[in-house]
């Protein structure tokens, strides 16, 4: 498991996992660095990629215990977890299994359950790496996951990300989505007790806008839904890390008085 280190090392650890790619999203790494500079300037950022080699019958728990794998390995405790869509199921699962890890969650475009997920759209995402069809499947992905015009706005980029994926990484991509069908801890999630934010989408076609409603409802969490933007709202609005960075400076503000 390869992971991205950047911002202050001193600061507070704020650990990212991110969602479902074909590709490993280090390949993006100077554009991430830049996406959270924000972030940067105040904590200590880890962004970890998925595994290289994904086993048959990989679940979210798999992912989850991998993690905390490489979080031990590296020393990392009390952090800040953001889990974004896949990563944030992921986050959930660290966060049930070892509550004294995490100091505060924040679920982006996530739900605790999937049978929210748009079964449409799952299907047609998992013929076509069946088919091997990159060029048509991050297609799909791109108009699904984002707003029209950011679509067409970046259409190249998005359409490019999948360049040089391979036959391994089509398998990994099946892998990865069948574990995200098949996640459920709405019957658990209320164990959760750390300070959570769920972050939503008004048009989420990948995962719908009630799923953070139920979230942030099982979580006593605060909950931002952002009306107009669509499942990957985390990299279209222009204010949607400002909003994290808020809720983070409120915690520590919260922890300060009650010291």
């Amino acid at each position: 498991m390869d992971y991205l280190r950047f911002g202050r090392e001193e600061g507070e650890k704020f650990v990212i996992l991110p969602g479902l790619s074909l590709v490993s999203v280090l390949g993006a790494a100077q554009g991430i660095m830049s996406a959270y500079a924000l972030l940067a300037e105040n904590y200590d950022v880890y962004l970890f990629d998925h595994i290289q080699e994904e086993p048959e019958g990989y679940k979210i728990s798999g992912m989850a215990e991998d993690t905390l794998s490489a979080l031990h390995q590296l020393g990392l405790e009390k952090i800040h977890l953001m889990g974004v869509s896949m990563g944030g199921m992921v986050a959930q699962t660290i966060a049930l299994k070892e509550p004294e890890l995490v100091s505060s969650l924040i679920l982006c475009s996530t739900t605790m359950n999937a049978k929210h997920g748009n079964a449409a759209v799952f299907e047609e995402w998992k013929r076509l790496a069946e088919e091997g069809n990159v060029p048509a499947l991050m297609e799909s992905f791109g108009e699904n996951v984002y707003t029209p015009s950011f679509y067409e706005q970046y259409k190249d980029v998005i359409l490019a990300s999948g360049q040089g994926a391979t036959a391994l990484d089509l398998r990994n991509f099946l892998i990865s989505l069948n574990a995200i069908r098949h996640f459920d801890v709405s019957g658990k999630i209320q164990k959760i007790s750390c300070p959570a934010f769920v972050l939503g989408a008004g048009e989420d076609r990948v995962l719908g806008k009630e799923a953070a409603g139920e979230m942030a409802e099982a979580l006593s969490a605060e909950i931002l839904i952002s009306e107009g933007y669509g499942h990957g709202v985390y990299d279209e609005a222009p204010d949607y890390l400002t909003h994290i960075n808020h809720f983070l400076l409120d915690l520590r503000n919260k922890l300060k008085n009650k010291k």
